[in-house]
């Protein structure tokens, strides 16, 4: 299935909540939540059981194990999961009211390829189906490796049709708790057209010195439309998290073997890890080489520094004329 290249989050920012919003952006993180804590009580809906589990109970017995044990287990390790809801569109008018303090909170752009880069690495982007009714129940027959995850995912990413109209997906994370992003993950931020103008200050403020750019809606008649109020800085300007470190002669050893390989010229490649390392959460390009598995390609090994101080590792993979190419 095909991701998108953006999605978006809309976040409140009423009062009571505007400090947490806040520091979301500054430390550059998206908070996973328990599926308990969403607003639809049907949300992963799930049931355990199935007509055959006292034959299979019979079974289990002589091994000193019950269906209802492993039930128990089952339901321990899915009410551990949590989710970071995206949606498909930064002008979904129902989803400024409902998730957007009545459209005075504001709705985060984000690049799905850079949250790649941060605590969303290992993690897939789901999309959310829509039916009108539920996945039938958990049986223990789901409980094998091959199916459980899969059968789980499949009712964490179903939700009633009358919710379609968000578009959404999601990540589900095996933990709660933040998830830090680099911060040009993130490349605009709209603002409601209600929102208190102390509110929006203090966002373009916060974000001044950050390759993001930050829209205020305005209504005109039954239309919602955004103006720039405060542009994306150039990388130059940007405030830094990592070092940025890159040294062309001590990263690439064989020079030679790079330009054969190259349909362009092997400066261009310098060209492009220069470019690379001035974004703001790079620590170091680590290597550039032909990739020996895939010899069609090569790769940019880089370290960022996550705003909480972990550093990431990222392998970017280039053809012969340095178009980004799917990670094999």
């Amino acid at each position: 299935m095909k991701v998108p290249e953006r999605v978006y989050r809309y976040r409140p920012l009423d009062d009571a909540l505007f400090c947490r919003e806040l520091d979301a952006l500054r430390g550059a993180y998206l908070y996973a939540a328990p599926f308990a804590k969403m607003n639809d009580p049907m949300e992963a809906f799930y049931k355990t059981g199935a007509s055959d589990d006292r034959f299979i109970n019979s079974i289990l017995a002589s091994a000193g194990k019950s269906v209802e044990a492993m039930y128990e287990m089952l339901s321990d390790t899915i009410d551990s999961f949590a989710l970071v809801s995206l949606a498909g569109t930064y002008l979904d008018l129902p989803m400024w009211a409902y998730y957007a303090s009545n459209f005075a909170g504001m709705c985060l752009e984000f690049s799905t390829s850079e949250l790649d880069i941060g605590d969303f690495q290992n993690e897939q982007l789901r999309k959310v189906t829509y039916a009108q009714n539920a996945l039938p129940s958990l049986t223990v027959a789901d409980m094998t490796r091959d199916r459980l995850q899969e059968a789980v995912i499949a009712r964490f990413t179903r939700k009633r049709r009358e919710w379609a109209h968000e578009k959404e997906w999601r990540f589900i994370t095996g933990a709660l708790g933040r998830k830090h992003y680099v911060d040009d993950a993130l490349s605009r931020v709209f603002l409601g057209p209600c929102i208190n103008p102390a509110h929006a200050k203090q966002i373009c403020d916060l974000l001044d010195h950050r390759p993001i750019e930050v829209l205020q809606g305005e209504i005109h008649g039954f239309e919602l439309a955004f103006n720039i109020i405060k542009p994306a800085r150039p990388l130059e300007e940007c405030e830094r998290v990592g070092a940025g470190r890159f040294v062309p002669a001590n990263i690439i050893s064989d020079p030679a073997e790079l330009e054969s390989f190259l349909a362009v010229s092997l400066e261009a490649l310098v060209d492009q890890c220069t470019e690379i390392a001035r974004r703001p959460n790079v620590e170091k390009i680590e290597d550039v080489d032909v990739s020996n598995a895939h010899k069609e390609l090569l790769y940019i090994w880089t370290t960022f520094k996550l705003r909480n101080g972990r550093e990431v590792y990222h392998k970017r993979y280039l053809d012969r004329r340095l178009r980004t190419a799917r990670s094999p």
